[in-house]
């Protein structure tokens, strides 16, 4: 291919991720226009959902399961926070479902090793650490958000800092959010008028097109960058970390960016203990989605997405960098995959068991 030709295909790639982009943040601002119509009763019944956070969280698990995409889902739920349907308290527990639901995907990746012992054992060891990683992140975590509001203060508090007043009223004026609800009029036009059609026709718009920004991001980012991941990215856990939040917001999804490198683990170019810190960098880099969003809507959206955020800095510091529990989630997965191995039924248990039928009977029974 000539470069000329090459540098076309760039350039239309990055107009599409542009076009794509406008289009997600219009959904997001459909989404959360269409909650606000349908008016009080129901988000009476969405904060009454969400008032159990251990229901809150198995929710956040299967959506996330279901759309592959935490970013997708967070997306919503900033957008639900934005509309008033759901409170921080109630939306942080599904923030914190989303982060272990997006892991689904590298585990669905390892199992295309299945037939081959020894790369399966690596792939499906990690993929499993970071499903290991965000499970105790939750199990620590969720306790002390629920005694203590400890992530909520801590997302308001900068949310105060940063904006004075943290209110659903207090929204941000800017020529794109202009240009935003422009686009989301025209959604609302071809929803002959139902609210119902036009919050399906957002949450549609937003999930298709984060589809199309990460797919044309792929291919912009990762297949040009993937042949320095030996050589330069995993020399170090600062710089594994670093690459892999830059990576994430880059290509808008940790799912992506974690389960490219799932193949390269299971063939041995990548180990596990090198793998780990691109990991948690990739879960920072997934809250940009979120935030991105909130630009379009109003502060308490902005302090839905610092919660996400924090969310995760705190898994960090109070596991990666805890000598204590640090190599908790590496010798799970390795005890883990070392099972999988014995026995090719058990990949497939865990993941339906844990990703779709804990979530969805106890959801369905407990609500």
């Amino acid at each position: 291919m000539s470069d000329y030709n090459k540098t076309f295909k760039i350039l239309f790639k990055t107009l599409g991720v542009v076009l794509a982009l406008y289009l997600f943040l219009v959904g997001i601002k459909g989404l959360s226009s269409g909650i606000k119509m349908l008016g009080g009763d129901f988000a009476n019944q969405i904060m009454t959902t969400t008032s159990n956070p251990f229901i809150s969280l198995l929710v956040g698990i299967l959506a996330t399961t279901l759309f592959q995409s935490s970013s997708t889902t967070t997306s919503i739920i900033v957008g639900m926070v934005s509309s008033g349907a759901v409170t921080l308290s109630g939306a942080i527990p599904m923030i914190m479902g989303a982060n272990i639901g997006t892991t689904v995907t590298n585990t669905i990746v390892s199992m295309g090793h299945i037939r081959r012992g020894n790369e399966f054992k690596r792939a499906f060891s990690a993929a499993t650490h970071h499903d290991i990683f965000n499970v105790l992140s939750v199990i620590i975590l969720l306790p002390l958000e629920i005694a203590f509001g400890l992530i909520e203060k801590t997302a308001t508090g900068l949310g105060t800092l940063l904006f004075g007043t943290i209110s659903t009223d207090e929204v941000f004026q800017s020529p794109i959010k202009a240009a935003i609800k422009w686009g989301s009029k025209h959604v609302q036009s071809l929803s002959f008028d139902s609210v119902t059609l036009y919050i399906i026709l957002s949450v549609l718009l937003t999930f298709a097109m984060l589809f199309f920004i990460v797919k044309l991001l792929r291919s912009l980012v990762l297949e040009n960058i993937q042949q320095y991941f030996d050589k330069f990215i995993f020399k170090s856990a600062a710089r594994a970390m670093f690459a892999g939040i830059i990576l994430t917001i880059m290509v808008q999804s940790s799912s992506i960016t974690t389960s490219t490198i799932v193949p390269l683990a299971g063939a041995g170019v990548v180990r596990l203990h090198q793998l780990y810190p691109f990991t948690i960098g990739a879960n920072v880099g997934t809250t940009v989605t979120a935030l991105l969003a909130s630009l379009t809507l109003n502060v308490t959206a902005m302090v839905a997405g610092f919660a996400h955020l924090f969310f995760n800095i705190f898994g960090i510091v109070l596991i990666f960098l805890n000598p204590l529990l640090k190599n908790i989630p590496l010798d799970l997965a390795d005890w883990l995959s070392e099972k999988a191995v014995e026995n090719r039924f058990i990949p497939l248990f865990y993941l339906l068991l844990f990703f779709f039928i804990l979530p969805f009977t106890f959801i369905y029974f407990w609500r």
